[in-house]
């Protein structure tokens, strides 16, 4: 077989054909894990999401989290001021969705989430709540250290 330039252009689209399929296929196999499931319905309700936010930034002080080593909980504490409050702490992380989980907050100025089985790490809490017939929202990170 003689090798020109037919043969030259031939081989190269075969190669880069070749590169092209083997790209698509293994990125197929790859899961990008969106951080949000439901990002489609939160753009819808965003405004509903941003009166909440500046509810919260009108409050005295806002909710503090903090990972207690000792126990190994997650701690969130409430304003003193509000009455005790209902709704769901979602915690999530970047990582990876598998993970992910909701708590709900059942009129507790302080909730305590077990951590024991969480992976080491950083992690995002969102916590949506009422109180007195009015909506808050706020989010924050925390880092779940090695045992």
């Amino acid at each position: 077989m003689k090798f020109n330039w037919g043969t030259g252009i031939i081989l190269v689209y075969a190669i880069f054909a070749t590169v092209m399929v083997s790209a698509v296929i293994r990125s197929r196999k790859y899961d990008p894990g969106l951080m949000q499931k439901d990002y489609y319905n939160l753009d819808l309700n965003y405004q509903e999401r941003l009166v909440k936010k500046q509810n919260t930034a009108s409050l005295d002080s806002l909710p503090v989290i903090h990972f207690d080593v000792a126990t190994r909980t997650v701690q969130v504490l409430f304003p003193a001021s509000m009455p005790a409050p209902s709704g769901t702490a979602k915690c999530y992380r970047s990582a990876t969705i598998q993970e992910d989980f909701t708590t709900d907050i059942q009129n507790t100025r302080a909730l305590s989430i077990p951590a024991t089985t969480l992976t080491p790490g950083r992690w995002h809490i969102e916590l949506d709540w009422e109180s007195n017939g009015k909506g808050y929202f706020y989010e924050n990170t925390f880092i779940v250290p090695n045992a």
